[in-house]
């Protein structure tokens, strides 16, 4: 099994809706659908560097959506509106514990998988900067890790951060996650119902 994650959020108030959301999606095969994608990119990855925040690529987008909702793959989404955090778990001296929300919102994800199921688990996810450094980097991966280990001991897990540019699946993952962002943004379930069939959304687990 592999899971293909990446990041999206909004922590200013003055842009709207305050939340954080992972996102992303899981596959048996990872080969086909890569192999699918490297294709469809193509024409695009020899202009500048595929970014999904980048409008230039609007059209790739759309490419990347009809290739998720045709793949036999599972999307994955958990969201939590900043709002709706308990001030006395996730806040110290009026600042938000980013780092323990993000690894609350991906320990909900696993749980809602069923990784007992697989002998081998392979987590991507986007690399992104963590408080504290490389330590701190080191601290949220082993506790991520104890987690995994904890919870499924039978099942053999890799964990491996990833630049986008570096795995074009998480590149994919990244415009599922920019795609989801917006629909957060404008409170617009369209596209969650578009691909409910092969969905697992997780709103506000804390």
């Amino acid at each position: 099994m592999n899971i293909y994650l990446d990041e999206s959020y909004n922590l200013q108030k003055k842009n709207g809706k305050m939340f954080i959301s992972i996102n992303g999606f899981f596959v048996l095969n990872d080969k086909i659908l890569r192999k699918k994608w490297k294709k469809i990119r193509k024409e695009f990855c020899w202009k500048r560097r595929i970014h999904a925040t980048d409008s230039y690529f609007d059209s790739l987008r759309i490419k990347s959506l009809k290739l998720i909702k045709r793949h036999d793959l599972t999307i994955l989404t958990v969201f939590q509106l900043i709002q709706e955090l308990p001030a006395k778990k996730y806040y110290t001296e009026q600042k938000i514990n980013y780092e323990k929300i993000y690894s609350n919102l991906l320990k909900s994800l696993f749980n809602k998988l069923s990784l007992s199921e697989y002998k081998q688990v392979r987590i991507i996810i986007d690399a992104r900067s963590h408080k504290g450094g490389c330590l701190g980097r080191k601290i949220f991966i082993n506790d991520i890790i104890l987690f995994l280990k904890n919870n499924y001991p039978k099942t053999i897990f890799a964990y491996k951060p990833t630049p986008s540019y570096q795995d074009i699946l998480i590149e994919l993952a990244d415009f599922i996650s920019n795609t989801f962002y917006k629909a957060y943004q404008q409170d617009d379930e369209k596209i969650f119902a578009e691909l409910s069939l092969k969905l697992i959304k997780i709103k506000n687990p804390h």
